[in-house]
């Protein structure tokens, strides 16, 4: 079959289009999304059904709508993954669905179900998966000197902890983080923010313990070296990919005890779960020392995940999507159209160049003459190593913003200014994505607003900066929702819906119905502070 991604380019490492390819389908993402390109990918590419997450800077409320029109114009079916349940059930995920007119849904949360049902939107669940080519041992184990005893990869986020989203990933902070500090276990904590996290369980964590937040391949080294993996996953629901990519590496999971864990793993048996700190604790200073029974259980957690591979997640959609006649079971049509497209066993986007390798060639001449990082290169590729061979075709994705030295160079101002006002970085990062994609779309909006940040005039010359100027846009920008957090008490969404809609419109709606004012709010901020939430959470995912 083929299937067609609505997604920008960050949606190219991600496993279910991998998880297609493998399981024998072809797979096309469409990139940015215009209202030329969209009917002619469709006509070109004729999909069987179309996959889309909504989830993008460029894919706005109309946008959305609009992807929706098109498909159902084509009569192409429109399945919608709600990755994000149930955190951003109501605030996004169901808003996106019944927008788009998704023909089916699937959700990582079982509970979530009946939500999209009630709505009229036929729906199942279905968890995460992982890619074995890319997360697995698949080489000699890491000499015990080398190895690191406890591991956590997750970014805490701060401001997690003042809005409604925050007791669930409190709770899990406390259960492991706390323990694992009082005992003065060894451990490395990968992620941005772990240094500002010690009011909240009385203990610092060494400076030198702190990592940077790891790329893919650099997650994947994390994995094989840790002999236990901290999971800190906020909901007792679904399954974080986390989850199974530590555990195919050949670590020891240890994470809260919830209902959905249970669904894959069985405690005891292939990892390990705690509901306190007492007992977080005590499997520590047990399983640290007993190497072998450790090791039993490493070895399992490999056989269980085995099953859960992202082609596998694809062939059970496929079927699901057969069985409630979404789609036909015809590869009859789908074989003659086979020719007209080139078959790389993974993803390629509407905007990709095929690179054939020819004799002499290395991995990191021709992610020169392409102008890309290696890095990206590899991660486009899942190419585990630079060793490349004679004939291979390799996909060399289309630069993105996050390539270029403009880019770069924002995401510098942004790491100074949160350094300057004490603010997560990720929340600046979150607020230049939205407002204007890291710079990319800085120029005046409708409304007035210019810059990275998109500051009006009048707010800037209140903020005494220059608007023009992309440093000073940016302090702007951070003092500006400093002083939000602040008026508002911490509240991370009352503050986004006040930087975009207005203090005073933030505070009537507030008035008016509590908690509930954001169902006041335009579509437009109700999509942007969803937007900005949601990076934040992608943003602490590996």
């Amino acid at each position: 079959m083929r299937i067609l991604f609505l997604e920008k380019n960050q949606a190219l490492l991600h496993g279910l289009p991998h998880g297609f390819c493998d399981a024998g389908h072809q797979v096309l993402i469409s990139g940015l999304l215009t209202e030329s390109n969209l009917p002619a990918l469709l006509q070109r590419f004729q999909p069987d059904f179309i996959m889309m997450t909504g989830w993008g800077p460029e894919l706005t409320p109309t946008q959305q709508a609009y992807a929706g029109e098109q498909a159902k114009k084509a009569r192409v079916p429109l399945i919608y993954w709600a990755e994000q349940d149930p955190a951003f059930l109501d605030m996004w995920s169901l808003p996106v669905a019944l927008r788009m007119q998704a023909d089916f849904v699937f959700t990582v949360s079982p509970e979530s179900v009946p939500s999209y049902e009630a709505a009229g939107i036929r729906a199942a669940h279905m968890d995460v998966g992982y890619d074995p080519k890319w997360y697995g041992s698949g080489e000699s184990p890491t000499p015990d000197e080398s190895r690191t005893p406890v591991a956590v990869v997750f970014s805490p986020f701060p401001y997690m902890y003042r809005h409604q989203w925050g007791h669930e990933l409190a709770d899990a902070l406390h259960t492991f983080i706390w323990p694992l500090l009082a005992k003065g276990i060894p451990a490395r904590f990968y992620g941005k923010e772990w240094g500002q996290m010690q009011p909240f369980f009385g203990w610092s964590i060494p400076q030198n313990g702190t990592m940077s937040k790891p790329s893919p391949l650099e997650a994947r080294r994390v994995y094989q070296e840790a002999d236990i993996v901290i999971e800190l996953q906020s909901s007792e629901q679904h399954i974080s990919q986390r989850m199974l990519e530590a555990a195919a590496c050949g670590s020891l999971l240890l994470a809260r005890e919830a209902s959905g864990l249970r669904r894959i793993f069985t405690p005891g048996h292939d990892m390990l779960a705690s509901s306190s700190p007492l007992q977080t604790a005590e499997l520590l200073s047990y399983y640290m020392e007993k190497s072998g029974e450790r090791r039993e259980l490493q070895a399992q957690a490999m056989r269980t995940v085995q099953a859960h591979t992202y082609e596998q997640r694809a062939q059970s959609i496929i079927r699901t999507l057969v069985e409630e006649g979404i789609v036909a079971n015809d590869r009859t049509a789908s074989m003659q159209r086979e020719e007209k497209f080139l078959r790389l066993g993974q993803p390629i986007c509407s905007s990709d160049t095929v690179h054939a390798v020819k004799p002499g060639e290395s991995l990191w001449g021709i992610a020169q003459t392409y102008g890309i990082s290696i890095e990206r290169l590899r991660e486009a590729n899942r190419l585990v190593s630079d060793l490349i061979q004679i004939g291979q075709f390799l996909r060399i994705p289309q630069r993105i913003a996050e390539d270029d030295e403009q880019c770069r160079r924002v995401k510098r101002w942004l790491d100074k200014a949160a350094r300057l006002f004490q603010l997560d970085p990720c929340l600046l990062y979150g607020i230049a994505y939205a407002e204007s994609d890291f710079g990319q779309n800085a120029g005046m909006s409708t409304a007035g607003a210019f810059g990275i940040m998109q500051l009006k005039q009048k707010t800037a010359q209140g903020l005494g900066v220059d608007r023009n100027d992309p440093w000073q846009n940016i302090v702007g920008g951070a003092m500006y929702i400093k002083e939000l957090l602040h008026e508002f008490a911490g509240d991370l969404p009352m503050a986004l819906g006040a930087y975009n809609w207005g203090k005073n419109h933030v505070r009537m709606a507030a008035q008016q119905v509590d908690k509930q004012w954001l169902l006041l709010a335009p579509e437009e901020t109700q999509h942007y502070v969803a937007k900005i939430v949601k990076y934040m959470s992608e943003a602490g995912s590996v």
